[in-house]
């Protein structure tokens, strides 16, 4: 059995090694994304600071979608409608393209546009910038065999120590013989 779970770990481990250094890559990019540049656009500053002052998020999404952006050409390319209260910002981001645009909350004019970065790379991490079904199909499988590989190394890391201990109580059982 114990070289059964040898194999298993070899053979987990080099399926499971290529999943773990996708996820470890862009999960430390995800960790830093308002960190380093490139990966998000900064918050740009409006020109509001409570909600009362604010035009309505319609306004925002119309100045959006008249920028003519490509992936953001009415209503229904809309992924996320973000308010950014402490910058006075409303932030709508296409579902393609990955697109942002930045709307002043007092005026309603668009004060900049971006590419999320960040959402190429969660889809990757998450393997959907593939085939979006992989998220609820391959990923499950992944995190059962890195649970098997865990598991198997600790088996592995294990079994030499307990069998050493058996051993040695036997010794001492046996009052020092070799057997």
């Amino acid at each position: 059995m114990y070289r059964w779970i040898r194999t298993l770990h070899k053979i987990t481990g080099v399926a499971g090694s290529l999943f773990l250094i996708l996820i470890a890559v862009t999960g430390f990019f995800l960790a830093l994304k308002r960190i380093v540049p490139g990966i998000r656009p900064p918050t740009l500053k409006g020109s509001v600071k409570t909600i009362e002052q604010a035009v309505h998020p319609t306004a925002a999404v119309e100045a959006a979608v008249s920028a003519g952006l490509s992936g953001l050409s009415n209503v229904s390319d809309i992924d996320r409608f973000e308010i950014h209260m402490d910058k006075g910002v409303y932030k709508i981001i296409s579902k393609t393209n990955f697109h942002e645009v930045q709307v002043d909350m007092g005026t309603g004019q668009i004060l900049g546009f971006g590419t999320r970065n960040d959402q190429l790379i969660e889809n990757i991490h998450d393997l959907s910038f593939i085939e979006p079904r992989l998220r609820e199909t391959l990923l499950p499988v992944v995190a059962l065999a890195l649970f098997a590989l865990g598991a198997s190394g600790l088996s592995i890391y294990f079994v030499p120590i307990l069998r050493r201990r058996k051993h040695r109580r036997s010794m001492m059982r046996d009052g020092g013989a070799a057997t």
